[in-house]
């Protein structure tokens, strides 16, 4: 499973792929769409309910809540914390899964609750979450 907004200050993840650092994954411009994206990432069925609050790396005296919650479209995992990232601060959507979250037409499809489980032990795996 692909994943979205997992940065390297927000702690290691077990991933294929090295994590970004969130400061250089700023896009150049603002996306076009910029709210259908957010309604999309925002609409993510949650797999890891976390309750926190972390500062905000571009603005330390605004805080996030929840952030570190994963959420997932069945195909792609990313952080609760990465709508708001991407409208406060046009962090990039990875251009796939942009592509897959256009192509969908902004709807999170449903999932079944044993697709959501497979995904969750995903999840937990790549967050450390050992049960």
């Amino acid at each position: 499973m692909r994943t979205a907004g997992m940065f390297v200050e927000f702690g290691p993840v077990r991933a294929p792929e090295p994590q970004p650092s969130i400061f250089d994954s700023v896009a150049d411009s603002e996306l076009p769409d910029l709210a259908q994206v957010v309604g999309y990432l925002n609409s993510g069925h949650i797999l890891i309910d976390v309750m926190d609050v972390a500062d905000d790396p571009f603005d330390p005296g605004q805080q996030v809540l929840n952030g570190s919650t994963v959420l997932t479209d069945g195909d792609w995992l990313w952080r609760k914390d990465l709508a708001y990232y991407v409208r406060r601060h046009r962090v990039a959507v990875p251009e796939e899964f942009l592509i897959l979250i256009r192509d969908r037409d902004y709807a999170v499809p449903p999932r079944s609750v044993p697709e959501l489980t497979a995904c969750s032990r995903q999840a937990r795996d790549l967050m450390f979450w050992q049960s």
